[in-house]
């Protein structure tokens, strides 16, 4: 089976911190723009709060074993996390905002997408527009 990149939305670590290590033996990489979000969220205190919590807890864990910028293996047999940090208008359609956050997201997966023209690229949301919109500019 042949190696993917997953670009994971805010929404999916705001609903289940430990998605993060779902994707086996392939790529994962978090836009910055969800780093960013899932911070606005860690001093609720319901659910969302709970997996916002957690998830830092788990970039602060992977950040204390390597590079979140070049990538860090969890563990043996999966893929590398990374932080991805990009100008949007750097490959940004022109019809869509680079100040609403699911665009910055959005454009950051169209970026991982050109940097790896061999591997499929996949937008990971619980946000049913962002999967259209995805979808609707090639990914």
């Amino acid at each position: 089976m042949a190696k993917k990149n997953y670009i994971i939305d805010t929404s999916v670590l705001l609903s289940d911190a430990d998605a993060l290590f779902a994707f086996e033996n392939n790529d994962v990489f978090i836009p910055l723009k969800v780093l960013e979000e899932i911070d606005k969220h860690k001093k609720r205190q319901d659910s969302v709060g709970f997996h916002a919590r957690k998830a830092i807890k788990h970039f602060d864990s992977l950040r204390e074993r390597g590079s979140l910028h070049k990538g860090i293996r969890p563990e043996r047999g999966k893929g590398i996390v990374k932080v991805c940090d990009l100008n949007p208008s750097e490959v940004l359609p022109s019809s869509l905002d680079s100040s609403v956050p699911d665009h910055i997201i959005l454009a950051s997966a169209l970026k991982v997408q050109k940097d790896w023209p061999k591997r499929k690229t996949v937008v990971v949301s619980r946000d049913i527009n962002m999967r259209v919109i995805a979808n609707a500019i090639g990914l």
